[in-house]
């Protein structure tokens, strides 16, 4: 069932593609609209800062309108504008001379409004809020390579392939700093939380 409409989606990425290289703006506009969220809240989980996300997603697309003349559709435009992206982010953490990137999770539940209900217990709140930061501190704290995979596979959801190709590296290596990153986090938020 989900084959016809991944055939469709690439029939549709396709002709964006080719609308784009000939010059067609409403076409990049779409490209855009798109993926503008997921490559902002890949580079704000990467870098911790929302300006700077918003600066590195700008970039992101300027980049890509700039060079999607010679795409050569060896990849979907996602993996494509999210490996920009992380390209992006790594030069920037490495331009930072001894920054310390925080996170707050008032951002956190920007980028996933529907990670908090509304609705719910205020107490509740208070509690999710203090262990998503919890969480967020673990993984800002955790080796670049392991968090970049954490993030790209648990939080947007990109598969271990797709990954591979925006990380740059084998399926199998992009597996294992999946499997390192949830072992990591889970010891680490395990032992801040039996703390408090």
């Amino acid at each position: 069932m989900h084959a016809p409409c991944e055939a469709r989606m690439q029939i549709v990425e396709a002709d964006l593609i080719t609308r784009c290289q000939q010059g067609d703006l409403p076409a990049f506009e779409e490209v855009y609209t798109r993926y503008e969220q997921q490559v902002y809240r890949y580079a704000y989980h990467l870098l911790g800062h929302r300006e700077d996300a918003d600066d590195i997603k700008q970039e992101t697309f300027l980049r890509a309108y700039a060079a999607i003349g010679k795409f050569r559709r060896d990849s979907s435009l996602q993996t494509w504008l999210l490996r920009i992206c992380g390209n992006l982010c790594r030069d920037k953490i490495r331009s930072w001379e001894r920054r310390k990137v925080t996170s707050s999770p008032e951002i956190y539940n920007e980028a996933y409004p529907h990670a908090v209900s509304p609705d719910s217990d205020p107490a509740r709140i208070v509690e999710k809020s203090q262990t998503t930061e919890i969480i967020l501190s673990v993984l800002n704290g955790l080796p670049s390579l392991l968090k970049e995979a954490f993030i790209l596979h648990e939080l947007e959801g990109i598969g271990y392939a797709e990954m591979s190709e925006i990380l740059e590296c084998s399926t199998a290596s992009a597996k294992l700093r999946v499997f390192r990153a949830r072992q990591l986090l889970k010891e680490r938020v395990y032992s801040l939380l039996k703390v408090r």
